[in-house]
């Protein structure tokens, strides 16, 4: 088992149990519906193709490319997180080889062995950006792509808020938000947050530019081809009204890149 390089790494084992619970709830609105079908747009028809989950959490995205036809390589830096995932995998086997691994690091992996990466909102959660990204296009096949998703740092800095249409109240329907609040995009940042209110340590996240992330890319070799700012269908947003928001100021990115 590999110790815990950070504080980071650490809140993430402390956090396992909680986190699957969430997410194999089906309560992370989040995914469901806005990173769930941008990824799933970008990757397109992933059968008979070799990819590699970085940063795989207890294996949710990983069994959705398995299911889909793809090959599946995942790993994640939590131990506790990959026996999470493994324990999926034992009760509903789709062939997907698990590993703890971390992503500055992957020289149990060949050189060009991958068709696609995908590192699902785990990038900001590695201090060092740019040896990820470098390790991650090293594994990628020439012409093949990695797609990583971040939070929106243009709309969802450190410092953002809605203004409420009534001072003093918490806006949270579309209709009581007047307007969004942004501040201090710069500088590059340590965040720290609960991911709920009772977990029982604290997430670190790294607020990063869209020229940090550009530059970095540039700097491993990636070209970057797309970019996705996704929002809900209306017909989400009419049945769940708090999710209009991501239309009025989009709260992630993902960005679609290539190795020439």
């Amino acid at each position: 088992m590999t110790e815990p390089r950070s504080e980071g790494d650490a809140a993430w084992e402390a956090i396992a149990e909680g986190w699957t619970e969430r997410v194999r709830s089906g309560t992370d609105t989040t995914r469901l519906f806005l990173l769930d079908p941008a990824h799933l747009e970008a990757a397109g028809d992933v059968s008979g193709k070799r990819i590699l989950d970085a940063g795989c959490g207890e294996g949710r995205f990983a069994r959705m490319l398995a299911e889909r036809g793809a090959e599946v390589v995942a790993f994640d830096y939590s131990h506790r997180m990959v026996e999470l995932a493994q324990q999926a995998e034992a009760e509903n086997p789709l062939e997907i080889e698990y590993f703890q691994g971390d992503m500055r690091d992957l020289s149990t992996l060949a050189d060009a062995s991958f068709d696609l990466v995908v590192a699902y909102l785990t990038i900001l959660d590695v201090e060092d950006h740019v040896t990820a990204l470098t390790e991650l296009a090293r594994v990628l096949k020439p012409a093949g792509e990695l797609h990583f998703s971040v939070v929106h740092p243009c709309f969802t800095p450190p410092i953002a808020t809605w203004e409420p249409r009534t001072p003093g109240t918490i806006a949270i329907l579309d209709k009581d938000k007047l307007y969004k609040k942004v501040d201090n995009y710069f500088p590059a940042r340590e965040v720290r947050f609960r991911m709920w209110p009772t977990a029982p340590a604290e997430t670190i996240n790294h607020h990063r530019t869209i020229s940090d992330y550009a530059h970095a890319c540039r700097a491993t070799g990636l070209l970057i081809r797309d970019i996705f700012e996704p929002y809900p269908p209306e017909e989400v947003m009419a049945q769940r009204d708090y999710l209009r928001e991501n239309y009025r100021a989009p709260t992630m990115i993902l960005f679609q890149c290539v190795k020439p």
